[in-house]
């Protein structure tokens, strides 16, 4: 038992100081201060949005639909590595302590979050209900309950080998955890919350018993460590070279039309082969088409053109601060070691990429800001968009490129 009581102690200690490792090139550049001033002025804009709510905003139903997406989403964290289930297979029924170590550390990393989303809903609260903010504690203490039940119920499901059960598993935890926050969010009748209560609780028992025999999946647990150790990985890897990182390749043969606009030459080589990375890969593809999809929403729904010129520049920022990483993707391959081109081809190329994307965006969210306003605002947002998207591609990456060959 002190040996599994010590391996705990190693892994908590080495999952820290790889976040360590990583976090201090993560938030030692100019992203924290766009992080800062971006952040800065979405609160601004919120607070004075909140002013303009009366008391027939549906406060209930918004705080009770978002609160259980971070309730429901309940990863547990077990610091598993590929070779323990070798290693430790044999001593599954030892690690009960271990694995209770894991929930405990995952209630309280995600507690966090669920306390900044409490509180950034409050003041929206307060201005619909009147109540101001004495209320708060009560719903803290429980989501944070409700939050526990989600990560026990999630385990026991995590034993179940039915991946149709794990989608139903989230969505049953989820509309239990909305219906409950929005009974105590509203003030309803004691008879509405303790029939939800009844059946959360009835529906553990229920799922405990299931599986109180059933192994654990070791494979399932292990993809999980692993997938979100990646999303980290390339997370940092926007910031400094990651050996850890895993990519993942999808064809897109319905892509194929793209390429062919791209001329046959060895002057070509990397235009050709940025220009595949950025659509086969999903941590670039993902990368501009979920910034690019936040930024339109926020451009569709926002009609103030100080806010949208804004928020246009902001995510072009972020879109090409992020595909820089793109250009140390094929350092450690051979092939790309034995190209008889000039070197200099390498930056050309993806220079001229990354213009095309920014501006391509920057297009896009002046359509967005036109919709969202009129058309004036969309030429203003979208000329003011690609004229910084140049300046980026054009002045401010270059240096960003020779910082990052530096590191090479």
């Amino acid at each position: 038992m002190m040996q599994i009581n010590q391996l705990w102690q190693e892994r908590v200690q080495s999952f820290i100081k790889e976040l360590r490792r990583y976090f201090k090139y993560m938030f030692n550049d100019h992203l924290l201060f766009v992080l800062i001033f971006g952040g800065g002025a979405a609160i601004y804009y919120y607070s004075e949005w909140v002013k303009t709510l009366d008391s027939g905003f549906p406060v209930g139903i918004l705080m009770a639909a978002v609160l259980a997406i971070f309730l429901a989403a309940s990863p547990i964290q077990t610091l598993l590595k590929e070779a323990d289930i070798v290693f430790l297979l044999p001593l599954e029924v030892k690690l009960e302590t271990y694995f209770k170590k894991g929930k405990r550390l995952s209630f309280i990393t995600q507690a966090y979050i669920i306390l900044l989303v409490l509180a950034a809903f409050m003041p929206m609260y307060a201005q619909v209900t009147g109540k101001g903010f004495k209320p708060f504690f009560l719903f803290l203490a429980i989501a944070l309950i409700v939050k526990y039940w989600n990560i026990i119920l999630h385990w026991y499901m995590l034993k179940m080998n039915d991946r149709a059960i794990w989608l139903y598993d989230w969505l049953i935890r989820y509309l239990f955890s909305a219906l409950l926050m929005y009974f105590i969010i509203v003030e309803a009748s004691f008879w509405y919350i303790g029939v939800v209560v009844i059946l959360m609780a009835a529906f553990t028992v229920y799922f405990r018993e299931l599986v109180k025999k059933k192994p654990i999946q070791w494979e399932l647990l292990i993809d999980k460590e692993q997938g979100r150790m990646q999303a980290f990985y390339r997370t940092a890897n926007m910031f400094t070279d990651v050996p850890h990182l895993k990519g993942q390749v999808k064809r897109r043969k319905w892509l194929d039309f793209i390429f062919a606009r791209i001329p046959y030459g060895s002057d070509q080589t990397y235009r050709f082969l940025f220009a595949r990375t950025l659509v086969r890969t999903s941590e670039f593809s993902g990368l501009i088409i979920r910034l690019s999809l936040i930024a339109a929403g926020l451009l569709l729904f926002y009609g103030n053109i100080y806010f949208s010129v804004a928020i246009s520049l902001l995510f072009i920022y972020l879109t090409g601060f992020q595909l820089m990483p793109m250009l140390r993707k094929h350092n450690w391959t051979i092939w790309t070691q034995l190209y008889p081109i000039a070197a200099t081809q390498k930056r050309i190329a993806f220079l001229s990429l990354l213009v095309k994307v920014l501006i391509g965006q920057a297009i896009l969210f002046g359509v967005c800001a036109a919709i969202g306003g009129d058309f004036i605002q969309g030429v203003i947002v979208g000329g003011v968009a690609i004229v910084f998207a140049l300046v980026f591609a054009k002045m401010y990456a270059p240096g960003r490129i020779t910082k990052f060959e530096g590191k090479v």
